[in-house]
């Protein structure tokens, strides 16, 4: 009798403890889908909802501005970045007033649909095309893509180039033969597809703050809103892991395919950008702030009063590595300015005005001539 009566009360133990399970679940799910609703309606109220068919799915565009304005831009965000929106709109909002600058979200960006398509370069890019001619967007297009969106540019401009007016690369990845060759990368596997199925019953919510940090002090709390729904929504996506297991090879392609042409561009170089000891305090200062913000206690803050020697260390390993691969990339892209802005890589979000005003200079240049 006394065996029995253990085993019952593991069994009612191990019943309570899955009753709990199902009942947390089902309480993140409802609380997830009520958030959600909220954010979709916030989110279309601002403009940021405009599906577009591509065939067996709809990818986002968004458009913002003018739309008989000058120019047509075509914004690009770098790897898994699905709030790439909302982040980018206070480096944009300035040139929006004399031009359309659109957003077209990826497979499995923010609004998006999902698909189990391999997200290799040619697929990419060909999605890109489509969204916007069936959006009814015409060419000729400023492509400004931001990070690992410059190897999707570059495969744009060297096979339509017919298509690009311009491209402007906002601290985009700096392409080579072996670039990315240690990135690890995610393939999709089960583990991956039950993380995204974790992801649309609402645990993102609970560990988003684990891959993505907040926003910096200029952004408002509405901002970081918006743009954590985009997060929640990417993140129960397919398509950016089987993007992020081919990130190697697409920048390896889009590089060893890169046609030299006079395609004017524009190269925002900011993770090797810093010239000056104020570019260093200014990113040490930048970086502590993350830090605290985001309350990242496992991390030191950086050191904001290095000696001489060690500045010029830092800034002479920022000039080799400009002259050793930014410099020879941008002659194989050919016409290609480049300037300086040291910074994170998120640039537009540490310096958005200083970025707006770097654009709204080429953009009338490019009128100029």
């Amino acid at each position: 009798m006394k065996k029995l009566s253990v085993k019952k009360i593991i069994i009612s133990i191990v019943a309570i403890l899955l009753a709990a399970v199902v009942l947390f679940t089902a309480a993140t799910y409802i609380i997830h889908c009520i958030k959600s609703n909220e954010e979709f309606n916030l989110l279309k109220e601002k403009g940021y909802y405009n599906p577009v068919s591509v065939g067996d799915y709809c990818l986002n565009v968004a458009q913002f501005g003018n739309e008989n304005g000058k120019h047509t831009i075509i914004a690009m965000a770098g790897n898994s970045s699905g709030d790439f929106p909302v982040a980018m709109r206070q480096t944009t909002a300035p040139i929006e007033e004399d031009n359309l600058v659109v957003f077209v979200d990826r497979a499995g960006y923010g609004f998006s649909d999902d698909t189990d398509n391999e997200m290799t370069l040619e697929y990419i890019v060909e999605d890109y095309r489509k969204a916007l001619k069936n959006a009814g967007i015409d060419a000729p297009y400023i492509l400004m893509p931001h990070s690992i969106g410059g190897a999707y540019a570059n495969y744009w401009a060297s096979n339509y180039p017919d298509e690009i007016e311009a491209v402007v690369f906002v601290d985009g990845s700096q392409l080579s033969d072996t670039a990315f060759d240690d990135y690890p990368g995610h393939s999709v596997g089960l583990g991956e597809r039950s993380l995204a199925l974790l992801a649309k019953m609402g645990f993102s919510r609970y560990v988003l703050r684990n891959y993505f940090y907040h926003y910096s002090d200029n952004y408002t709390e509405e901002e970081q809103q918006l743009a954590d729904a985009l997060m929640y929504m990417t993140l129960d996506s397919i398509a950016p892991v089987s993007e992020d297991s081919l990130l190697a090879k697409n920048a390896q392609d889009a590089f060893n395919g890169i046609v030299t042409n006079d395609i004017p561009k524009l190269y925002i170089c900011a993770s090797w950008g810093i010239e000056t000891k104020e570019d260093i305090i200014e990113y040490n200062k930048w970086m502590n702030r993350q830090i605290e913000i985001n309350h990242l206690d496992d991390m030191e803050p950086i050191r904001t009063d290095y000696d001489d020697e060690t500045i010029q260390k830092i800034l002479e390993s920022h000039r080799k590595s400009r002259e050793e691969v930014i410099y020879p990339y941008a002659e194989k892209m050919g016409n290609c300015k480049i300037v300086c802005l040291g910074g994170d890589h998120m640039i537009y979000e540490q310096k958005p005005q200083e970025c707006s005003e770097i654009i709204m200079n080429f953009l009338g240049e490019l009128d100029d001539n």
